[in-house]
């Protein structure tokens, strides 16, 4: 596969981001050793035959606590793997921590290095729309609150529908809501808002489309997009607005180009995972998100030869070139759990039936948990689905 082919990897992610599963199966696939972080409780990538190992660094996780201690204990998991190891941030977190300290762990690891505030501001929904203005890429308006007060305030003079969600993505901070008048927002900053004095949420317009699009692309030294993919988010965990729970690779020439031109301007390097809305009021993409890591529907996005961006990585950086890419269009890929949850959703708001659900996973060509050929996660992931179906049964029920 290139010069290198052992080197080993270690994806720095939460229990249930099931990027790094897809990453283990993807490198583990080819004979390359992916380790994990180690977590408390269970963990679905940790259980996985292609999980080489894990290691301890953080607090279950997450880059929480003092940055020293993490940084130490990267670097003696860097010191365990041997010099020359990959590093690959799952969340955005993971990727402001490392671009924050890349001075002291590419001393042992090897990974793409934007600059830090640029990771920063990609993570940063505020961030992302100043990098937008100034790169003219279309974006939607937002509003970013100091203080829950201040957004109450606010909520007369914003134009509806509007999206409340978390200006800085955390695992513990994913709450999102579509708001249609002033006093339905109110009611849903008080109910996200991380407090009353740093809210940790933006009011953003919310385009009304009837696609949801993803880019995701790897940008070498230079960035470059040596392997760049578009697709369609078909359901999504909240309905309409979270996380991809059903996607299709389908290729998109013109948003291709404008995402990887956009993402080459900025001056970027590494794994991006983009969201964008076509606004048909205006005739143009607007991009929504631009996170700076791997996504975690990133293989939904596959090759015919079975490339995706985390095998692209690991060949640029192991010194091995990237073949070009032809992308598997129509490559129908799902997130069990989650697309479970959003069917539920669906139906009692009478947008979807169970035939209907059932005849749309016809043609899914992968899982992010399941696979034959590793299947302990799928169980794990269930129990745990079960596990807390039950305690909010047991919340919810009178004492």
């Amino acid at each position: 596969m290139s010069p290198h082919p052992l080197s080993p990897v270690l994806v720095l992610g939460p229990p249930r981001w099931y990027s790094a599963l897809g990453a283990a199966r993807s490198l583990g696939g080819l004979g390359i050793r992916v380790f994990m972080l180690r977590h408390r409780g269970l963990s679905p990538t940790n259980v996985s035959r292609f999980c080489a190992g894990t290691l301890p660094a953080g607090e279950n996780g997450r880059p929480t606590g003092d940055p020293e201690r993490i940084v130490s204990e990267l670097l003696e998991a860097g010191r365990v793997l041997g010099k020359g190891a990959i590093l690959i941030p799952a969340t955005d977190e993971w990727a402001v921590f490392m671009a924050e300290h890349d001075a002291e762990l590419s001393q042992l690891f090897e990974f793409p290095r934007p600059p830090a505030n640029l990771v920063a501001a990609m993570a940063s929904k505020q961030g992302l729309q100043d990098l937008a203005l100034r790169h003219g890429m279309p974006t939607p308006r937002l509003l970013v609150p100091e203080t829950v007060a201040v957004a109450r305030l606010e909520a007369k003079r914003l134009e509806y529908p509007v999206m409340v969600k978390p200006l800085v993505s955390r695992p513990d901070a994913e709450g999102k809501a579509i708001v249609r008048d002033p006093d339905e927002l109110a009611a849903q900053v008080c109910a996200l808002a991380e407090s009353d004095d740093a809210p940790n949420l933006i009011l953003q317009e919310f385009v009304p489309a009837k696609e949801d699009w993803t880019f995701t692309g790897y940008f070498d030294a230079e960035s470059r997009c040596l392997a760049g993919f578009t697709g369609q988010r078909l359901r999504m965990l909240p309905p309409h607005m979270g996380h991809t729970t059903l996607g299709i690779c389908r290729s998109n020439p013109e948003l291709q180009r404008i995402a990887s031109e956009f993402i080459t301007r900025i001056g970027f390097r590494g794994i991006v995972d983009g969201e964008f809305r076509y606004d048909e009021r205006h005739g143009t993409y607007k991009i929504v998100d631009a996170n700076p890591r791997v996504g975690g529907n990133f293989r939904v996005f596959v090759d015919v030869g079975g490339m995706d961006v985390v095998r692209a990585l690991y060949l640029n950086l192991t010194g091995g070139p990237v073949p070009p890419i032809e992308p598997r269009e129509g490559h129908l890929w799902v997130k069990e759990d989650s697309d479970l949850i959003t069917f539920v959703k669906h139906r009692r708001a009478g947008e979807l039936d169970l035939k209907s659900w059932l005849r749309s996973l016809r043609g899914v060509r992968e899982g992010a948990i399941f696979s034959a050929r590793d299947p302990l996660p799928f169980a794990v992931a269930m129990l745990m689905v079960a596990i807390d179906t039950a305690a909010g049964r047991w919340r919810r029920s009178p004492e």
